[in-house]
């Protein structure tokens, strides 16, 4: 069954991760510690992207294309 859940640039990232906990690895290729981040719960993508100065289009891209199985 397919996920309602859409991932944009103000999705929170624990709940990107929540419901799809194997794209952490997009994250961590791009740098961003996400499973031992204390704002992991409150920060959006686009927060993470800016803290970590990584291209935030990249990163939500790379987070669709895995959750599509890409």
């Amino acid at each position: 069954m397919a996920s309602d859940f859409e991932i944009t640039k103000q999705s929170v990232i624990a709940d990107v991760l929540r419901e799809y906990p194997h794209c952490i690895s997009v994250l961590e290729r791009h740098g961003m510690p996400c499973r031992t981040c204390m704002g992991v719960s409150t920060d959006t993508l686009e927060d993470g992207a800016m803290m970590h100065d990584v291209d935030l289009d990249t990163i939500i891209t790379e987070l669709k294309n895995c959750c599509a199985g890409r």
